[in-house]
């Protein structure tokens, strides 16, 4: 059976066959009613399609490149971005919110899949270091593992649907603490982007057949939404039972996940956030600049309330959909049985950011090795005769 790259360049020939033959017939013509000399027609006819058919970013024969070969080999699996519900393999049902969808046609590189970091992992066995990697010698304890593997992963989750992916490898911030850098970067990314998605190194996409404009359409995420974050994991620290909460009270946001749309209240939002130390527009913000929770405090505190007119325009993603892990709640202090159904950020287990991609990953590649051997089953299965 022919691969579908080779049905598409059979399908070239035929198409460039028919133009030439098409330019011939009409330089033909063209001739034999005066003017240049067929055969000069012919000749810059052909040269002038061989040129536009070559002039692309890949040649009509040529390989595909690896970005391409993601994007067609997870096309059998992925899930259709209108559709009302899905279903894990666990056989959980996830719905999608009221009133959606909201997103139907794939956003593809309008959409940035970004990860923010001042670690870059360029030692020996870490994904930015130019000898091979060994995957199962790879260190799940300490950063160039944790790193390594969840970056890995967002790179896969943009390549098989076709986002963009940046890694943006940040200075540290003199007087900051160093995710405070996600506002600026954020900023000024956005203004190339519909839609920018930053995710932490500690966290994990868990189903990478799953786009990301159905998770919008279950998130309420609209073209009126300017930005989304998860609600944290509620933990007493210290005693204090209100640890994870601003001070009205309510549970604070994570820009571990951040979804951010450009529009022009999301760059008046940060452009807030990022000035927020400043204490210029918010008196006492600058308490955050090196206090936990950093730059997520300040948000929950002081941006959340000013850059939602419509009440829409901030989304909070529930906690278990894009917090938190299995096994988080074995930490006394944490009282949310967040298990991140999407989105696992393992804000206290950090080693296990490495086994989250291995079973996003190997999950991936079950359900294609399956979906080709079952619907071809008569090729490859041979019933022995009685």
């Amino acid at each position: 059976m022919r691969s579908p790259i080779m049905s598409y360049n059979r399908l070239a020939v035929a198409v460039v066959v028919f133009i030439v033959v098409s330019v011939l017939i009409f330089s033909a013509t063209s001739g034999l009613h005066g003017g240049k000399n067929v055969v000069e027609k012919i000749k810059e006819s052909a040269k002038g399609t061989a040129n536009n058919i070559c002039n692309n970013d890949r040649p009509v024969f040529g390989k595909p490149s690896i970005s391409e070969s993601f994007l067609r080999l997870y096309e059998s699996i992925q899930h259709p971005i209108a559709a009302s519900s899905y279903t894990d393999a666990y056989g959980k049902l996830f719905e999608v919110k009221g009133g959606a969808p909201w997103w139907t046609e794939p956003l593809r590189n309008d959409v940035l899949i970004l990860d923010i970091d001042t670690r870059l992992p360029d030692k020996k066995n870490e994904l930015w270091n130019n000898g091979r990697m060994n995957w199962e010698a790879m260190q799940a304890e300490g950063s160039g593992g944790m790193v390594s593997a969840s970056f890995m992963n967002h790179f896969l989750y943009a390549q098989i649907h076709g986002y963009d992916y940046r890694f943006f490898n940040a200075h540290e911030m003199e007087g900051m603490y160093n995710t405070w850098i996600k506002p600026h970067v954020l900023f000024d990314l956005l203004h190339s982007y519909k839609f920018v998605v930053a995710i932490d190194a500690d966290a994990t996409v868990q189903h990478l057949e799953l786009p990301v404009e159905w998770l919008f359409n279950r998130w309420g995420i609209t073209p009126e939404t300017s930005i989304a974050m998860p609600l944290d994991t509620r933990q007493v620290l210290n005693g204090d039972v209100h640890a994870s909460e601003d001070s009205k009270g309510n549970l604070a946001l994570n820009s571990g996940f951040i979804i951010a749309q450009a529009l022009p209240n999301t760059f008046d939002l940060l452009t807030a956030w990022k000035e927020c130390p400043t204490e210029k527009r918010y008196p006492g913000c600058a308490n955050w600049k090196e206090n936990w929770s950093h730059e997520q405090r300040a948000f929950s505190e002081y941006i959340r309330y000013d850059f939602n007119p419509s009440g829409t325009n901030i989304v909070e993603i529930p906690c278990n959909d894009a917090m938190g892990y299995p096994g988080i709640v074995d930490h006394a202090w944490v009282k949310s049985n967040c298990t991140g159904q999407f989105l696992r950020h393992h804000t206290l287990d950090k080693a296990m950011t490495k086994r989250s991609t291995e079973v996003a990953i190997l999950q991936s590649l079950t359900d294609l090795v399956k979906k080709e051997l079952l619907g071809k089953k008569d090729m490859y299965r041979i019933e022995e005769k009685a």
